[in-house]
């Protein structure tokens, strides 16, 4: 019987640790994307909920997004997030807006390492993917908090 109640112990703290942990970490700062290929990219969750980031080397800021090429081209965008702390892993969705109406949503999907590192899998397909094995290591993103 000690040894269950041990064992159940361990597996409430893991739990509640956890669960106090992904709510005391905010996610908002400047962070470096490393992605399955090493390539290293800014990415910046902002405090009043723009996303700016590089994409193929072009910086994207979420606040002032000037479209290139396509039927809006040089017509202004936005991204936007928000992230769902309640969900364990964390859920964040990066939103598209235009002309104050929502154009799009990637999914996401955030697994914390700790306060100042974090795995993220974006999804494309409307459906979000909590797959953080190693078969999806392609899929996955390594982010780090860049030091001030």
């Amino acid at each position: 019987m000690t040894h269950f109640f041990k064992l159940f112990s361990l597996v409430l703290f893991t739990i509640f640790s956890n669960y106090v942990f992904a709510q005391k970490v905010n996610l908002a700062g400047n962070w470096t994307n490393i992605d399955y290929d090493k390539n290293k990219s800014d990415f910046i969750l902002s405090e009043d909920n723009y996303v700016s980031m590089s994409v193929n080397g072009e910086f994207i800021d979420g606040k002032n997004y000037i479209i290139k090429g396509g039927k809006n081209a040089g017509q202004k965008g936005e991204l936007k997030y928000t992230i769902d702390y309640d969900k364990n892993p964390v859920e964040i969705d990066i939103i598209a807006i235009m002309d104050d109406t929502e154009k799009g949503r990637i999914l996401g999907t955030i697994k914390l390492i700790n306060k100042d590192e974090f795995l993220m899998i974006f999804s494309f397909t409307g459906k979000r993917d909590f797959n953080f094995s190693e078969k999806n290591a392609k899929q996955i993103a390594h982010f780090i908090r860049k030091k001030s």
